[in-house]
Parts: structure tokens; C-alpha cells; sequence
């Protein structure tokens, strides 16, 4: 009897238990259709975050948090389409990215007809500062990090290491450079002259489109990309920020652009988990590097690629 009044109990236990998920369900759904960021009306101000390493199609690993270029570019594009939409608001803080990561919301945002202000908050750099510089203006902090203008492509090679345990690396390939940035082998003169001919060609392409978006000179340009950064007290007379200020004046800028005085401001932001934004947090205390962006590099042992950032 004790038996069938347990069973019965935890029967009863069970549906409540369902009853509870589906409430949560539908009040999920809710929030989902309803609710959803982006939703705007009238005078319109978007804010979209851009936070973490930047890639195209936002896999980070376990101790970076990342942000994926394609979900940029539609948030933008969105926003762009959207007539309540009078100006878009960059949020930044972010070292950088991939190479394609980048570029692809850079080449989104020089199709926006709309204001556009990029606001730096902890750091802005490398691939970041690359968005950032097709923005109308940029805004940042006194003490914000800009700028790390430059291309990274280095990675692992512990040839030695395998040599001091009697390890033998047997070189298979049947093209003459497909193992170029292979770990377990040195790379010759000429292998590092040929992947430095490819990082110069990005480099390039990197401060001519750095000058475009900022109306400088190439050279202007050239001289700043060393890949050091600058403070933001020092980057408006050097030409990478227009102007001092926050998320706030940002806002404002771009209220002032747009010609409206009243309206709301959104979000275009991408709805984070729990685990997401621990994992987040966790790493903007743990992460100690400085302007990684473009030149951050992150090599698999499994693949043997060479993976260049900026």
C-alpha cells in the first residue's frame, strides 16, 4: 500500500511539474514573439552590441566569449530597413576577430544611409576598430583602449620540443606548402616570406579601408598601425576618434544627426544564457591581452591551420 501511495504521490508531483514547464513555455514564447529585441516604433534609436572576439560565425572557445559577424550584419541590416529607425549606435567592446569576422560588418555598415556612431567603451581594437572606423564618428572614454591597428599571424612550433624526446616528424604532403604552418616542423625562409607576403596584403587592405572610413591619408594611416593602441585621450588628435564621451553622448550624437529630439532607444542585442554571461564575465577578469583583435591567433593541433586575426 505504502508503495501505490508513493507512486501516486510522485505521479501527482510529475504533473505539476509539466503544468509548471508549459506556463514557462508559453511565457517563453511570449517574451520571443512579442517582446523580442528590436521591436521598435516611432523615432527610434538602435544600439547593437559588439562584445568579445569577433568571428564570422561566432564559435569561441572555452575561455572567450565570442561574437558571430553575420549576426552583426543582420542586426544591422535590420535596423537599416527598419523606417522607425533613425540612427544605429555601435556598442563596442572588443579586441578584435577574424579577418573575414571583421570585414563583413565593416562592408555592412558603409551601406548604412542612416547615422551611424560607434562608442568605444572598454576597449576597441584590431578588428573592432575596423567597424568602428566605417561609423560616421567614433566616441570613447579618456582611458578607452583604440586602435592596435595590424595583422597577427604566429602561432605554435615546438620542432625542438620533439627533437629533445626522440620524436620524428614524417613530413607526407603531396602540395609543396601544405603543411606550412605545421607545428612540428620548422618554417623555412621562404615559407615565412610567402605567409608574410599574405599578412602584408591584409595589412594593407586593413589601413586603406582604416582611411576611407576616416577620411585620412593612407600614410596618416600607416604611421598609427603598428599595431600599438592608443588611449582615447590621445586618439582625437591622431584621428582615430572624433570625440571624448559614453553610451550617453553617443545617443545623443546620433539623436542630433538624425534630427529627433524625442523617441526610444532598443537593443539589438543577442539574448544571453546564464552559463553565456558567466562564461563572459569570467573571461573579462581572466583575459590579460591587450588589442589581440586581428592579430590574436588560435591554432588546432588537428588541423594544422594557420588562423590569422585582426
Amino acid at each position: 500500500m505504502w508503495l501505490l501511495r508513493m507512486v501516486k504521490t510522485m505521479h501527482k508531483y510529475f504533473k505539476i511539474f509539466l503544468f509548471l514547464l508549459f506556463l514557462w513555455f508559453l511565457s517563453y514564447l511570449s517574451a520571443f514573439f512579442f517582446f523580442e529585441d528590436g521591436a521598435v516604433s516611432g523615432n527610434e534609436i538602435v544600439v547593437i552590441p559588439i562584445e568579445g572576439m569577433i568571428t564570422l560565425e561566432g564559435e569561441g572557445s572555452l575561455f572567450s566569449s565570442s561574437t558571430s559577424g553575420e549576426a552583426l550584419v543582420e542586426r544591422i541590416e535590420d535596423a537599416h530597413a527598419n523606417p522607425s529607425v533613425k540612427g544605429i549606435v555601435l556598442e563596442i567592446n572588443s579586441p578584435g576577430g577574424t579577418v573575414m569576422g571583421s570585414k563583413v560588418v565593416a562592408d555592412a555598415l558603409k551601406k548604412v544611409e542612416k547615422p551611424t556612431v560607434a562608442v568605444i567603451t572598454e576597449y576597441g581594437t584590431s578588428g573592432a576598430y575596423w567597424i568602428a572606423s566605417q561609423a560616421d564618428y567614433i566616441v570613447a572614454d579618456e582611458l578607452s583602449i583604440v586602435g592596435s591597428i595590424g595583422v597577427l599571424g604566429s602561432y605554435f612550433e615546438f620542432g625542438g620540443l620533439l627533437e629533445d624526446y626522440n620524436v620524428t616528424y614524417q613530413r607526407l604532403v603531396t602540395g609543396k606548402y601544405k603543411d606550412i604552418s605545421s607545428p612540428y616542423r620548422e618554417m623555412s625562409e621562404e615559407e615565412e616570406e610567402l605567409v608574410m607576403e599574405r599578412l602584408q596584403s591584409i595589412h594593407d587592405y586593413f589601413v586603406s579601408d582604416v582611411a576611407a572610413g576616416r577620411s585620412m591619408e593612407v600614410a596618416d594611416v600607416e604611421k598609427l598601425a603598428t599595431g600599438l593602441f592608443y588611449l582615447g585621450q590621445d586618439s582625437v588628435e591622431n584621428g582615430l576618434i572624433d570625440f571624448i564621451g559614453n553610451k550617453d553622448y553617443a545617443i545623443e550624437l546620433t539623436r542630433e544627426m538624425a534630427g529627433i529630439t524625442d523617441g526610444d532607444v532598443s537593443e539589438y542585442g543577442e539574448k544571453e544564457s546564464f552559463f553565456t554571461k558567466f562564461l563572459r564575465e569570467y573571461t573579462a577578469y581572466s583575459s590579460f591581452y591587450i588589442g589581440q583583435g586581428i592579430g590574436t591567433v588560435l591554432f588546432s593541433v588537428e588541423t594544422s591551420d594557420l588562423h590569422i586575426q585582426v
